[in-house]
């Protein structure tokens, strides 16, 4: 297994437990600059950024496996805290392919910026009752919906994002209307002591935050994601510029083969995935093997995977437009 030196930029662990609700917001650099240039043995590098939630972990785990040497593609990985810096690094040729929530890509898109998705990072869990981004609340709080939530604080980790977008599903489902909700940007670590201490009502609680609530007696308000659709759905996107995607077909085809190695591994080998999250994002172990986890390998990239997020994301004015999932997806 390799011993981890080409993982670069990973950030305090207070901010990587705030980055685990990240999902969650730019043509293109030289891949020849930053990665993806063919050394004298026929290597070629391939810079991933990605945020440190757990959804990353399976890059991470097949970085220790050998997948990416199987593809002769030599890969280094970089963190950030947000999937727009991913995306600009993208743009300006620091990085070949970045990972983030898919409503990230349709906003970029939108604003013009050239992107395309290659590949599924992670679906939604398949078992409704495991939720991985529930609405917590207080245990003796007196809702009992989350459409109670309406004239109420529920705080989220950045206005008009993704965990945004699922509160906002699950009141909806639930008969409320988000737009009597009182939302609260909110540091994710500050959440659970804000609502302890009365200042929300609610908030939308990723992975390891999620567990860690119920743990403390923290009640499931909502599971947005089984309120979305009945099955699962791809949340989670490995994506890259279109024009170094064009300009390198063949590179990008050995990249999508080992991301989709790397889940259908991921998929097969939980503890070892565990272990690899633990080590990504700093959490004990002990609670890398309890916290809840999506479905990894399992759900094709595909517009029908896509559709539920996208619908959401235009009813409730995350964009304008309904994204054009044929021209956003990538076909090697």
């Amino acid at each position: 297994m390799k011993n981890g030196n080409k993982r670069r930029g990973i950030i305090g662990s207070a901010t990587l437990l705030a980055a685990s609700l990240v999902l969650a917001g730019c043509g293109g650099g030289a891949a020849s600059e930053a990665g993806g240039g063919a050394a004298e043995d026929g290597v070629q590098s391939v810079t991933a950024g990605t945020i440190p939630v757990t959804d990353s972990g399976p890059i991470f785990l097949s970085e220790e496996q050998g997948i990416w040497d199987e593809h002769d593609l030599d890969l280094t990985i970089e963190t950030a805290n947000s999937s727009p810096t991913i995306i600009s690094a993208i743009m300006s040729g620091d990085y070949q392919i970045g990972y983030g929530g898919v409503t990230s890509v349709f906003q970029a898109v939108e604003n013009g910026i050239d992107l395309q998705i290659i590949a599924a990072a992670s679906a939604t869990a398949d078992d409704p009752d495991n939720g991985i981004n529930d609405i917590l609340v207080l245990p003796d709080s007196e809702f009992q919906t989350a459409a109670d939530l309406e004239g109420h604080k529920v705080a989220v980790n950045a206005l008009g994002g993704y965990v945004q977008l699922l509160a906002m599903i699950a009141i909806k489902e639930e008969g409320g209307n988000p737009d009597n909700v009182e939302w609260v940007e909110l540091p994710v670590p500050d959440q659970p002591a804000a609502l302890e201490n009365g200042n929300i009502d609610a908030f939308v609680a990723g992975e390891p935050f999620g567990t860690l609530g119920r743990k403390d007696g923290l009640r499931t308000l909502a599971n947005p994601h089984a309120l979305l659709s009945d099955g699962a759905v791809v949340a989670g996107v490995w994506f890259a510029s279109r024009a170094e995607i064009e300009a390198n077909p063949e590179y990008y085809g050995e990249i999508v083969d080992a991301i989709n190695e790397a889940n259908t591994y991921a998929g097969e080998n939980d503890d070892e995935l565990r272990a690899a999250i633990a080590d990504l994002t700093g959490i004990d172990p002990g609670l890398a093997a309890e916290i809840r986890l999506g479905s990894y390998g399992k759900y094709d990239l595909s517009p029908e995977n896509l559709q539920p997020l996208a619908d959401a994301a235009v009813e409730f004015g995350v964009v304008q437009n309904a994204p054009d999932l044929e021209a956003i997806i990538w076909n090697p």
